[in-house]
């Protein structure tokens, strides 16, 4: 009988707290160099990305200090009731993030938010605790990705992820919307969902 989806969550979020120091700065530099081998990341001109969560995450901030030296503009999440609110920061800005309720770092709701319908030549970069080979994925259940995708269509997304996330089928809802693209420490794929 497959997992469910609190099942499969709770199985893969074990085997990430076991990941060590190490280990999580090993993988990431690895994911980061792939994630920046991607044919589209040097035309594009924006990165929605959010701040990993320091427990066990594949590491973002390597990906961000690497696009500040692109001179890209780099965009951070912020909750704000059900919805993802989005702000262009820097590395002075970085440094000023605060720690929400669910230990995840943000914008200040002081600054200047994302006001403009997402264009051609983006990124977005999305969590994810499970992903499996169609582009579908298990989050924390709130479905804020799933929104913000689902509004803007074109962005390209890509999901960053250890090999062990990986799964055959994730159990989805009808609302769930796949990434573009895969990013291991092993490799970068397209799901077969985003081929058909």
């Amino acid at each position: 009988m497959p997992l469910s989806k609190e099942e499969l969550r709770n199985k893969i979020l074990i085997c990430r707290r076991k990941l060590s120091q190490k280990e999580i700065k090993e993988k990431g530099e690895k994911i980061k160099n792939l994630f920046f081998s991607l044919p589209f990341i040097n035309e594009s001109e924006n990165f929605f990305i959010y701040v990993s969560d320091n427990r066990g995450e594949v590491e973002t901030r390597l990906i961000i200090d690497t696009l500040f030296d692109m001179e890209k503009k780099v965009w951070i999440p912020r909750v704000e009731d059900f919805n993802l609110v989005w702000h262009l920061i820097n590395r002075e800005k970085i440094k000023k993030l605060k720690v929400n309720s669910w230990g995840i770092e943000e914008p200040l709701a002081s600054w200047e938010p994302f006001k403009e319908r997402v264009a051609e030549k983006t990124v977005c970069v999305v969590p994810g605790i499970v992903f499996d080979q169609r582009g579908y994925r298990i989050g924390h259940g709130k479905g804020f990705f799933d929104r913000f995708l689902n509004k803007n269509q074109r962005c390209i997304s890509v999901g960053l992820c250890y090999r062990f996330q990986i799964v055959l089928l994730c159990p989805r809802r009808s609302w769930d919307v796949p990434v573009d693209w895969i990013v291991t420490e092993e490799n970068v794929f397209h799901p077969l969902n985003s081929l058909s």
